[in-house]
């Protein structure tokens, strides 16, 4: 893209992204205020919960934390620091709310604005509901189910040499392997607190992030585009590491899949191939086509995902922060808006990149 066209989007939006980057920097403060006080909070609850394993302790700290245990006269004492978190959490997140609504507005603004001046022959949609139907038909992702939490953050479409290609901003919610045995732990009484106070807690205190609240399985580019060659079963594409190879092993999903051995080292090394048809897999990665898409992953610098079937393309870049949502930091840079270009030019071009028109 010319530089000049980056630069006067640059020169568009900098005060926004100055007062977006302090309202973020106020609430992500506020955040750790609140974290560090409901983390305390936590500690004393577990003490008090503990208590019992030092009945003859004569530290004056213990004795005070023993009159929230329940006595004879006082049945509902255990009761009490229950109800104080209540109280503690709810102004402190109506606060953090309000404060983290506010940039958020300003940010989806300012997103709008520079793809529609960087990008204004694509069709952008911020409202857009999410691609549920095309997620759950690409398979990429073996522990989603129809009823799952899907949330879209802004979808692009575009035609180029008379190829529709669809992208979208999306967060999924659901239960892979990590997060199944987080909720094995939760069961366990006295455990699942620490575990509570490490999720949800401790992991926000030392975030440089703001957290709205949803934890996601996966958050990134998901994209979908004709498939010139017709394909009777699938090819899957996944990025080569323990997580992948542990949720596509548990899942009772595709049975009808094997795992594919490919005689390209640099490719193996970095990506798992699981098809429903041995022959068909080698069909569709050619030699070449590994080669590209080695190149893709290197382009985009993040996981990613790809999967052939029914004449269409599945494709899904890992992307903590969204495609539409500005990465954490400071934002008065030039390269915010340098790397929002790379991520769409690179999908728009998938099907050129990858030369499947």
């Amino acid at each position: 893209m010319d530089s000049q066209l980056i630069q006067k989007v640059y020169s568009e939006v900098e005060g926004a992204l100055s007062s977006i980057y302090k309202k973020r920097k106020r609430t992500l403060f506020s955040q750790k205020i609140m974290w560090v006080i409901t983390g305390l909070y936590f500690v004393l609850m577990l003490l008090n919960m503990g208590i019992n394993y030092f009945p003859n302790s004569e530290n004056s700290f213990f004795t005070f934390l023993k009159q929230f245990q329940a006595t004879p006269d006082n049945p509902y004492a255990n009761i009490y620091p229950f109800i104080g978190l209540i109280v503690l959490l709810y102004p402190t997140t109506y606060i953090f709310a309000g404060a983290f609504q506010k940039f958020k507005i300003k940010e989806t603004e300012t997103i709008s604005k520079m793809v529609k001046m960087l990008f204004p022959k694509v069709e952008f949609t911020q409202g857009a509901v999410a691609p549920t139907k095309e997620i759950l038909k690409s398979k990429l992702f073996a522990w989603i189910k129809t009823s799952s939490p899907i949330y879209s953050y802004g979808q692009i479409r575009s035609s180029i040499n008379g190829n529709t290609i669809n992208i979208a901003d999306i967060g999924v919610v659901e239960d892979n392997v990590s997060n199944k045995f987080v909720g094995t732990l939760m069961r366990i009484p006295i455990l699942n607190m620490v575990v509570m106070l490490y999720q949800y807690v401790l992991k926000n205190i030392f975030s440089n992030k703001t957290s709205d609240n949803v934890y996601y399985t996966f958050r990134g580019m998901f994209c979908w585009s004709s498939f010139k060659k017709k394909l009777n079963g699938h090819t899957i594409i996944l990025t080569n590491n323990q997580s992948t190879k542990l949720d596509r092993f548990s899942s009772f999903k595709f049975t009808n899949e094997h795992k594919i051995n490919l005689e390209d080292p640099r490719f193996t090394d970095q990506f798992l191939v699981y098809s429903t048809d041995h022959v068909e897999a080698h069909y569709v990665l050619s030699t070449s086509l590994m080669e590209r898409i080695v190149a893709l992953k290197e382009k985009f610098n993040q996981p990613i995902f790809l999967s052939f079937q029914n004449q269409q393309m599945y494709l899904a870049v890992k992307n903590d922060n969204g495609l539409f949502s500005f990465p954490a930091g400071k934002l008065d840079s030039i390269k915010v808006i340098e790397e929002l270009v790379n991520d769409i030019e690179t999908g728009l071009s998938i099907t050129m990149v990858l030369k499947l028109d």
